[in-house]
C-alpha cells in the first residue's frame, strides 16, 4: 500500500470522527499520533490539508455531489466522496489520482457508487448560485461580515478559507503571529513588568509567550481541566509561571495587587476560522450579544486588580463590532478612570482607540486588542 493512499485512509478515518461529533483538530491531533513513525513529514501535511480542507469546504462540497446521489448516504460513504470532490475541485488533483485513489478507500459495497459520483463531477464545471456557498460559509456569516465590513469582511472571510500555518516559536509552541503580536503589546505597555494576571489562560499561547521583564505571571482560567492544560503546558516549556482555576467575572485575586491584567476574552472566534475548521458550522449569530455582554463583566472585574498606572489588555479573536469597539466603548463609558493607551505595533488598523488586524492583512487570523492605563 502506497504512502499516499494511506494519507488518504488517515484522512477518512479522521474526518469521520468529526462528522459524527468530534472537533476537527482534536481529531486530525490524533490521527496523526496514531500514524506518527509510519508517515513522512509530507504526508502528514496531506493529511492535514484534507481533513482541514474537506471541513472547512464541507457546505460547497456538499452542494456538487448532491445533484449525483438520490439516497442517504452512509457516514464513511459521504465523506469519502466529499474527500474526492474536494481533491477534484479545490486542490486541483488530476481526476485518475482522485477518482481511484478515494474509490480505493472506501467500503466494497460503494466502490461503484463513488466511483459513478466522482466521475461525473470530473466531466463538469461546478457552479455555485451564491458567494456563501462558493465559499463554504453558513448564510448568517458571509451576511454578517459583508454588512459589517463590506469588502473587507468578504476577503477576511474568503483568506480564512487559506489559513496562516505558524512556525514554532524558540521555546517550541506553535503560535500564531496575530496572537504574538497581541503579546508583544502587552509587553510593550509595560517595560518595567511586575505581577501580570492572564485570567482566561489556557490554553497558554499567550501567557508563555509574555517576555521576561515580568516578574511574576499567572495565568487563570475557570475551567479546572483547562487550568491542568495551562500548568502541563508551562511544564513542558518550562516556564516559570503559575496557573490557577479561577473565575475571571469573579477573580479570586486581591484589589490593586497587579502591574498588569489581560484579558484575552472568550469569544465566537470568527477571526479564527480557518485554523479552527468546524467551528463556522457551530457558532450561532446568538453568541455574539450573549458574549459581548460576558467580555463587559470579565473587563469590569479585571480593572479592580490593577495598581494604579497598571495596564489593562482585551484582545479577542473576532471581528464583529459588538465584541471589539462596542464592548471597548461601553467597558470606557463605565469607567472613566481607565485611560486609553495608543497602541505601539504599526500594523493594527484603527479601531476606536485600538487596533484590529483582519485575516487577510497579513495571512493571520483576525485579532483585535484594547488597552487602559488605570489613572
Amino acid at each position: 500500500m502506497s504512502d499516499l493512499l494511506s494519507s488518504r485512509q488517515v484522512a477518512l478515518a479522521a474526518l469521520c470522527e468529526v462528522e459524527e461529533g468530534r472537533q476537527a483538530n482534536s481529531a486530525l491531533a490524533d490521527a496523526l499520533n496514531r500514524v506518527d513513525e509510519d508517515l513522512s513529514s509530507r504526508d502528514k501535511n496531506f493529511v492535514t490539508e484534507l481533513v482541514q480542507g474537506t471541513t472547512r469546504m464541507r457546505r460547497a462540497l456538499d452542494h456538487v455531489w448532491a445533484p449525483f446521489v438520490k439516497r442517504e448516504l452512509d457516514i464513511d460513504v459521504k465523506v469519502a466522496v466529499r474527500l474526492g470532490v474536494y481533491q477534484l475541485v479545490f486542490l486541483g488533483t488530476p481526476p485518475h489520482a482522485a477518482l481511484n485513489a478515494t474509490v480505493d478507500i472506501v467500503p466494497r459495497r460503494a466502490r461503484g457508487l463513488v466511483n459513478a459520483v466522482l466521475r461525473r463531477i470530473s466531466e463538469t464545471q461546478p457552479s455555485f448560485p451564491t458567494d456563501a456557498l462558493k465559499n463554504s460559509y453558513p448564510d448568517w456569516i458571509w451576511d454578517w461580515a459583508k454588512k459589517e465590513w463590506g469588502l473587507d469582511g468578504q476577503a477576511a472571510l474568503i483568506a480564512m478559507n487559506s489559513p496562516e500555518r505558524p512556525e514554532k516559536r524558540p521555546d517550541g509552541y506553535i503560535q500564531g503571529n496575530a496572537s504574538r503580536w497581541v503579546c508583544s503589546e502587552v509587553d510593550a505597555a509595560s517595560p518595567d513588568g511586575g505581577l501580570l494576571i492572564d485570567v482566561c489562560a489556557a490554553p497558554g499561547g499567550k501567557t508563555t509567550g509574555l517576555g521576561d521583564q515580568w516578574k511574576t505571571v499567572v495565568g487563570a482560567d475557570y475551567s479546572s481541566a483547562r487550568a491542568r492544560v495551562l500548568a502541563e503546558l508551562q511544564h513542558r516549556l518550562n516556564h516559570p509561571r503559575r496557573a490557577v482555576q479561577a473565575d475571571a467575572g469573579f477573580p479570586p485575586f486581591r484589589s490593586q495587587c497587579a502591574d498588569a491584567v489581560l484579558v484575552d476574552a472568550p469569544c465566537t472566534g470568527l477571526g479564527a476560522l480557518g485554523r479552527r475548521s468546524d467551528a463556522r458550522w457551530h457558532i450561532e449569530k446568538a453568541a455574539i450579544e450573549r458574549l459581548a455582554e460576558q467580555q463587559l463583566r470579565i473587563l469590569n472585574a479585571s480593572c479592580q486588580l490593577l495598581k494604579p498606572g497598571g495596564i489593562l489588555t482585551y484582545s479577542v479573536c473576532t471581528f464583529t463590532k459588538e465584541e471589539t469597539i462596542g464592548v471597548a466603548e461601553a467597558f470606557a463609558s463605565q469607567n472613566t478612570n481607565m485611560k486609553p493607551v495608543i497602541l505601539e505595533g504599526q500594523r493594527w488598523r484603527h479601531l476606536g482607540t485600538g487596533g484590529i488586524i483582519l485575516p487577510q492583512d497579513y495571512g493571520t487570523d483576525g485579532m483585535s486588542v484594547f488597552q487602559w492605563r488605570l489613572a
